[in-house]
């Protein structure tokens, strides 16, 4: 079936591929129709398929279809009648442009069989638009000035029509200035120029309407306007010319910045630019104030830009320029005059020379202080000083000259009252508002010694405590001198007297400069409680003078003595007192008596008794202040016979002092009290009294002398613990706080001292500072120079006597002369005068003696100005000492002068002298510039006026006035101005037209000259040039240029370099190129023309397909004013170059193509093209690789892709094929399209297995399901045909069949097992699976399948009688065994049998018993399971044993099987018992062995329990140890404190560290700190090295004593696991 099918479809494509093969050869035609442009939609165009020669009625089933390439659906085909008919509007223009020929190309392709047509549509031009210029009004802008016969290039129109129907013509509308002309191009267009034939007049006629109307060649004739707007450009002609030539302003001095000044006003008969005018200033006399001036330049005001000073200059010449904006510009000038008035605004000026200071304060009234000389810049009223002098005081203003005055000692001054005089010296000028100045002087009072040392208090009392340390300080005495200096330098001493028999000073001295005072001894309150004395305070003045304080010192008492007990109680033996022991309570025993020389609080003594006995028995007491000792009850028998009282006396000082006494009380019965009392009676009657109370005052002394020591003793350790606790206790350095002076207590000292307090913190060792104690320093004033530079006050000691003469003879001298007045000469000398030229006898006019000059110190002083003038003393002659120039010296100022200070001493005279520096002709006039060049355009008309810049001279009057001439000439004349300021004004007039052309430039001379005697010249070169009027329009060589260029061109490639010529010089002959307006879109993208050299060069693409030529209109213009423009037109013809690689396009693309397809089948259709033309256009096709597949031509650039030969899907899948199409140019030009032709499946393989038998092996008891195996199939085909399904080939196997035992997914091939297959049952299933594709129709193969089923140990052994069932369920066999059988001897042989195979059924056994298996005489074999004997029987092997047998297989996991074996022991001759008595010895042996089994139990706990306590025991002793682990410290800075060291038992100053110490218990102990010292550094590195090596030795041994611990730790815990 399948055959038969593909036999019929190989002879349907063999059927299509004749006929199309016949439709080729008869030939495809093509055919040729025309339309107008813009045909309504339904036009007839042509019976296309009757003209093909087509049925009509075929059209729709043979699917015939029009194709229009690249084009839109303007044509459409009736397939009804075979009509071809206009479909949409067709626009020439749009379609083809300018192309002259345009034509649609359109496929007709029908099928069945298949047929390509080619049918080309010519498009016709119709007039169907008008012409068209690019702006609806042209605006023509001609200069008045232009030529008849001028020609001006008008734009013309377009016509987007071709041929006849875009030939234009043109009309001008009537007028009288203009006509038209044409110029006609090579393609027969014109292009319209207007004509100049009348000369315009701007001012008759500034504008002109014209219309240009231009009408096509088309019928009917269209036609388009255009509105010519003609404007006459104005010529600049006229100058700007101002109201006045002159203008003279006034205003003050005090004008703002920014004043107006003038507004100027020019104007311009000219329009537009020629009209507008800017303002400029030219020159600015004098030069120097050119900066003053600002000028609006387009308002015409003129503004003060800077400050304007009468007193610089008080006269200006401003010269203004108006300039037109013309080309050439035209200029205006006129003069301004412009006087400042003077103001008062120059405050007058204050200097002080010759300052005395300081003035002593004994100096005599009149002594001159200071000169003072006062100015003022203004003139007149303004400039007149008056001076006058504040606050009133001791001084006084004296006027000695005009604006000199004289600071004179009015009254006596004081300086301790005033030191220092601030002074002030106001001048104020007459003007209005007064102005005024100050100079402040400071005037010192010199110091004279008239004030002694004062004391605050004329009595100081001072507390000091005895015992002082020798030279301590107790007071600081303090004197204040309102003096200065050495006056004011105080020093001190004592004022010596005689205390008791020594001297004052043994006591107490006194530091001479700072005043303090001094003990020199210690003082003992009990020798002197007061010391009064006076302290002298002299200062250093001469002659020196002084005054006394007086000093109270009270010494205050210490507790210094210690208590004294009076006789008869002192001294080392008891008093004996008798005691009746029948006295009351309360009985008076007797009475210690104690004095203490101390006073206060240290002589108030209390008394303690001291008894051995404790104090609740002791009978007696002693009175705490009275000393009475008394009974406190009665007396006993038991309190013994005798009683030692041992009383303490102590005071109450700081620290208290004590003293002993001991009394012994004897207890005696009532009657031997009188005898004891008779008995004391007698002895003081025998005068044993005087010999008791030596010894007393015997034992008193010895007891002071102790008690001194002692005393001393101890203090001398308070004072050495004091020092050495402060010395560690004190960090820091005091902080001193001045304060006031006040009467204060001093902790350290104990006294009460007068003193500059300053607060002082004092470190305790405690944690705060201590701010109770205040220490004190003296307050002695001292300066700061003198503590300084002590060397500088002892010099100006020395040197004050001298000055003080010198200062009151000058002042005395200086009184004299101002008493004695002053004069004033005046002298004239001419200037450049020679060095020692006589000016005037100077000391004769003043009426000075020439012999005294040199004596009396004669000077002369110029004020601000060199050293012109000098004095020969020796002849008093005034003569000229350096060069004098007047006009370096005073400027252009009418007066010069010179003023002179002349100065003599002895006495002291002012005078003052005027020179008066004349002028002479020294200074020819000077133009500003050597050579000066001027402008003048050839237009200007004559009597014209050009200004000029006049000449400057230095001199002042006639020596200043200047006349000028000009060089003879013919153009120019010299106009000058003189006016009443006397200043002058220059203009050129135009005598005489200029001519460029005749003559460029023009030199004239220029002389000024002066009136001085001689004259004197000055000249400038006048320069002029005659500028050039732009009168030429640019000429090109050509009006027409024609060049071809080749399309592939680069970009920057020159075209044309285009050259034009202009008869004007400057910029009216500098010529700019560029497009003319309006400059087509296409030109304007692809060409540039440069602007300065007229080159044109590519700036784009040329592309000759799709623009071959280019029209490029080009004007020159020239750079003047009113610029002038000259025109050209390049044509530029593109040449075709093979640039454009040919277009490959496929359409019809059959694919898939089947492998079953017969020869000569159509695959696609291509067309190709080419842009170029002519040869380069020829395009040829080749097909690349070869293969089963060939090209076809079926028209002109058409093909066919055909099939050749047979073609095989599974062989090649798809063919790359790759179309090639090559151009004929040079170089040839080819392009590529790559075609994937993919090939069709054809179900023509079947399935098939990579192996015809596969082996499985499957392990038995396998669970349901289980997926055993899968099969693969492949097939080559593709899709569907090689979609493959499986399926089992059923058969029985047994009495089942196979579906039962296995199955097979249709899908993927998996083979699963539907139940558990059992080895014993099924060692091997065979079968087979079926393979399928899906294919029409289906193919398909089979493979066979060996499942092997693997044994699994799944069977246990099983014994065989007659041992079976003698396990665990039935009762063991019993063998009888004769006790004297050898060694060897089987006793039975147990047979067992496995279902499993293989290892699994591979047996073992084993013999199980009671006992150890190294005492049982029986054993097994392993692999036989005979039992044998091991050695021989004994009797103590008992009459039976029970063997347990086990027996196993090798499997995987083993399945093992017991049985029971019961062997009696028999003797040799004895019969064998019943089976019923081998029972039951058998049972009794196993209750034995029960009750033993028992006993182990027992002891096996015991053994368990005490080595798991051993166990616990050691876990806790090693978890004890480990515990012991060095501590983690944590080490960090942490504030100093004051801590007790628990190793040194000290308190210590360290550095806290906080440190974690482990004890063994749960948390860790945070409570105790350890702490480092905080020592300065080790005086030597060996010293530090020696520590750290005995710290690494310490270190070390702990280590290795640690490591030996664990260790033996270790041992100890294994020995107690053992």
């Amino acid at each position: 079936m399948g055959v038969s099918q593909r036999s019929g479809l190989g002879t349907r494509q063999l059927l299509f591929l004749i006929l199309f093969h016949t439709a080729w050869k008869v030939g495809s035609g093509q055919i040729h129709y025309s339309v107008p442009e813009e045909a309504k939609h339904g036009t007839f165009v042509g019976r296309i398929a009757q003209d093909l020669g087509l049925e009509i009625g075929e059209l729709v089933s043979r699917l015939f279809r029009v194709v229009s390439k690249g084009r839109r659906d303007y044509l459409e085909v009736n397939v009804q009648n075979g009509i071809l008919f206009v479909n949409s509007r067709i626009d020439r223009e749009e379609l083809c442009s300018r192309n002259p020929v345009c034509s649609i190309h359109l496929e007709v392709i029908v099928e069945k069989p298949l047929q390509v047509f080619h049918v080309e549509v010519e498009i016709k031009d119709i007039n169907d638009n008008p012409p068209v210029f690019p702006e609806r009004q042209q605006n023509v802008f001609i200069s008045e000035s232009r030529l008849l016969e001028s020609h001006f290039p008008l734009e013309g129109a377009s016509d987007a029509d071709i041929g006849a129907n875009s030939l234009l013509k043109y009309q001008l509308s009537h007028n009288e200035y203009f006509t038209l002309e044409m110029i006609t191009k090579n393609d027969k267009s014109v292009l319209p120029e207007l004509v100049l034939h009348k000369l315009l007049d701007r001012e008759e006629t500034p504008e002109i309407i014209l219309l240009l109307t231009a009408t096509d060649g088309g019928k009917p004739e269209l036609t388009g306007t255009v509105e010519l707007f003609i404007t006459v450009l104005d010529v600049n002609d006229n100058p700007p010319k101002f109201d006045k030539s002159g203008y003279k302003v006034k205003l003050f001095e005090n004008s703002p910045n920014g004043t107006l000044i003038i507004k100027l006003n020019a104007s311009d008969p000219d329009k537009g630019i020629n009209g507008e005018i800017y303002y400029g200033i030219k020159k600015i006399s004098p030069e120097s104030e050119k900066c003053t001036f600002i000028m609006n330049s387009v308002t015409g005001d003129i503004r003060i830009h800077g400050e304007l000073d009468f007193e610089d200059n008080n006269i200006y010449e401003i010269q203004v320029t108006a300039t037109d904006r013309g080309a050439p510009p035209m200029v205006g000038h006129c003069t301004i005059l412009f006087e400042v008035v003077d103001i008062n605004d120059n405050a007058p000026e204050l200097s002080v020379t010759s300052l005395s200071l300081p003035v002593r304060e004994d100096a005599p009234v009149g002594t001159v202080i200071a000169l003072i000389s006062v100015s003022d810049r203004d003139s007149g009223a303004n400039g007149q000083v008056t001076c006058s002098l504040s606050p009133l005081g001791p001084f006084t203003l004296t006027s000695t000259f005009r604006n000199y005055y004289s600071l004179v000692l009015d009254s006596s001054v004081d300086r301790e009252s005033v030191p220092v005089y601030q002074l002030v010296v106001t001048a104020r000028d007459g003007g209005t508002p007064v102005l005024w100045a100050t100079a402040r002087l400071s005037v010192d009072i010199g110091d004279v010694n008239d004030n002694a040392p004062v004391f605050e208090q004329p009595l100081y009392t001072v507390f000091m405590k005895e015992n002082n340390p020798p030279g301590s300080h107790i007071f600081t005495v303090s004197a204040s001198d309102p003096d200065v200096r050495e006056n004011a330098l105080v020093s001190y001493s004592l004022v010596e007297r005689r205390v008791g028999e020594r001297l004052l000073s043994s006591y107490v001295s006194v530091h001479s400069e700072s005043g303090k005072v001094y003990v020199l001894q210690p003082l003992d309150h009990e020798e002197l409680e007061l010391l009064q004395f006076q302290v002298s305070a002299r200062d250093s003045g001469v002659p020196p003078l002084g005054s006394n304080v007086s000093l109270q010192v009270f010494v205050q008492d210490e507790n210094d003595n210690p208590p004294v007990v009076l006789p008869l109680h002192t001294g080392v033996s008891p008093v004996t007192e008798l005691v009746s022991k029948s006295v009351a309570v309360g009985h008076v025993v007797a009475k210690i008596r104690a004095v203490d020389a101390d006073s206060g609080y240290n002589a108030w003594l209390s008394y303690e008794l001291l008894s051995e006995v404790g104090v609740g028995r002791n009978p007696f007491r002693v009175g705490l202040y009275t000393g009475e000792i008394s009974t406190t009850r009665a007396l006993e028998e038991s309190d013994g016979p005798r009683k030692m009282l041992l009383v303490l006396v102590k005071d109450h000082g700081e620290p208290a002092l004590s003293a002993t006494a001991t009394v012994s009380v004897s207890l005696v019965e009532s009657g031997m009290s009188v005898k004891a009392l008779s008995f004391n009676a007698e002895a003081a009657a025998a005068g044993r009294a005087p010999e008791a109370g030596v010894r007393n005052e015997a034992a008193l002394v010895d007891v002071n002398v102790y008690l001194i020591i002692a005393i001393c003793s101890v203090s001398s350790l308070l004072v050495l613990s004091l020092l050495l606790y402060v010395a560690l206790r004190c960090s820091s350095a005091p902080q001193a706080v001045p304060g006031n002076s006040r009467l204060v207590y001093s902790n350290g000292m104990e006294s009460w001292s007068h003193s500059q307090q300053r607060r002082q913190k004092v470190c305790s060792g405690e944690t705060l500072a201590k701010n109770d104690l205040m220490a004190f320093s003296p307050n002695l004033p001292q300066s700061n120079e003198e503590s300084q530079n002590p060397c500088l006050i002892s010099y100006l000691c020395v040197m004050e006597g001298p000055y003080k003469a010198q200062h009151l003879l000058f002042s005395i001298l200086l009184f004299t002369a101002w008493k004695m007045g002053s004069g004033q000469v005046h002298y004239s000398v001419m200037e450049e005068a020679k060095h020692g030229t006589f000016v005037g006898r100077i000391a004769q006019d003043l009426g000075l003696e020439v012999g005294e000059l040199v004596s009396r110190l004669f000077r002369v002083v110029s004020k601000g100005r060199r050293d012109y003038l000098e004095v020969n003393l020796q002849n008093g002659i005034l003569f000229v000492n350096s060069r004098i120039d007047r006009e370096e010296l005073c400027g252009r100022s009418p007066v010069c002068s010179i003023h002179l200070e002349v100065i003599v001493d002895k006495p002291l005279q002012v005078f003052h002298a005027e020179v008066e520096v004349k002028d002479i002709n020294d200074n020819p006039p000077m133009f500003l510039e050597n050579k000066k060049e001027i402008n003048i355009a050839e237009s200007r008309p004559p009597d014209t006026r050009f200004p000029l810049d006049g000449a400057s001279d230095a001199d002042v009057g006639e020596n200043a006035a200047l006349t000028y001439r000009l060089s003879p000439n013919e153009y120019f004349a010299l106009y000058v101005q003189s006016n009443s300021e006397q200043t002058t004004s220059l203009s050129l007039i135009l005598r005489k037209s200029l001519d460029r052309e005749q003559t460029q430039q023009h030199r004239l001379l220029l002389t000024a000259t002066d009136g001085g005697k001689p004259e004197l010249t000055g000249s400038v070169q006048l320069l002029i040039k005659v500028l050039d009027v732009n009168d030429n329009a640019p000429q090109f060589d050509q009006s027409v240029y024609k060049v071809r260029m080749l399309e592939n061109a680069l970009n920057g490639t020159l075209v044309i370099q285009l050259n034009a010529s202009d008869a004007d010089d400057g910029t009216n002959g500098n010529i700019l190129y560029s497009f003319r307006s309006p400059v087509p879109p296409e030109v304007l993208h692809t060409f540039h023309i440069r602007s300065d050299t007229g080159e044109i060069r590519i700036k784009g693409e040329l592309d000759f397909e799709k623009n071959n030529r280019y029209e490029i209109q080009v004007e020159a213009i020239d750079k003047g004013s009113l610029p002038m423009a000259g025109h050209c037109t390049v044509l530029v013809e593109i040449l075709d170059t093979n640039d454009n690689s040919p277009l490959v396009s496929v359409t019809s693309l059959s694919l898939p193509v089947l492998e079953d397809s017969p020869s000569g089948t159509v695959i696609a259709l291509i067309s190709v093209s080419d842009g170029d033309s002519g040869a380069n256009g020829q395009v040829t096709c080749s097909l690349s690789p070869p293969g089963p597949f060939t090209l076809v031509s079926t028209f002109r650039n058409y093909y066919s892709l055909v099939l050749e030969g047979p073609v095989d899907r599974e062989s090649i899948q798809a063919y790359e094929l790759v179309v090639t199409a090559r151009d004929s140019g040079t170089p040839a030009l080819w392009s590529t399209a790559s075609l994937s032709v993919d090939i069709g499946d054809v179900n023509d393989n079947a399935p098939s297995f990579e192996q015809p038998v596969y082996t499985v092996f499957v392990k038995e008891n396998n669970p349901p399901g289980s997926h055993i195996f899968t099969v693969s199939a492949s097939d080559p085909d593709a899709q569907e045909n090689a979609l493959v399904s499986y399926s089992l080939v059923d058969r029985w196997i047994g009495e089942h069949q196979l579906s039962s035992y296995v199955s097979v997914h249709s899908e993927s091939g998996k083979v699963y097992a539907l139940q558990p297959l059992d080895h014993e049952e099924l060692e091997l299933l065979q079968f087979q699976v079926s393979a399928r594709d899906s294919g029409f129709p289906p193919l398909g193969s089979n493979v066979s399948l060996q499942v092997f089923v693997l044994d699994e140990n799944d069977n246990a052994p099983q014994v065989l009688p007659p041992l079976a069932g003698s396990g665990a369920g039935g009762g063991p066999v019993t063998k009888l065994v004769s006790q004297s059988v050898a060694p060897g001897h089987v006793v039975m042989k147990i047979r067992a049998v496995d279902a499993d195979s293989g290892y699994n059924a591979w047996l073992s056994y084993e013999l199980l018993s009671g006992v150890g298996v190294g005492h049982s005489p029986f054993r097994v074999g392993l692999y036989t399971g005979e039992i044998r004997t091991t050695r021989v029987l004994e009797e103590t092997d008992g009459p039976l044993k029970i063997l347990l047998v086990l027996v196993k297989d090798h499997g995987e996991p083993a399945l093992s099987v017991t049985t029971t074996v019961s062997v009696s022991l028999l003797e040799s001759g004895q019969a064998l018992k019943t089976s019923s008595e081998v029972v039951g010895a058998v049972a009794e042996t196993g209750v034995r062995k029960e009750a033993g089994l028992v006993d182990v139990n027992v002891y096996l706990i015991i053994a368990i329990c005490s080595v798991s306590s051993l166990l616990v025991l050691s876990l806790l002793l090693y978890v004890a140890l480990r515990c012991s682990a060095p501590p983690q410290v944590r080490y960090g800075p942490d504030k100093p404190m004051l801590v007790c060291s628990n190793e040194a038992g000290s308190w210590s100053y360290s550095q806290q560290r906080r440190q974690k110490v482990y004890s063994g218990e749960g948390t860790v102990k945070n409570d105790l700190m350890a702490f480092s010292p905080n020592l300065p550094p080790c005086p030597s590195q060996s010293h530090n090295e020696e520590q750290q090596e005995y710290g690494a030795e310490q270190l070390g041994k702990v280590s290795v004593n640690k490591k030996i611990f664990h260790r033996k730790t270790s041992a100890l815990i294994m020995i107690l696991l053992y």
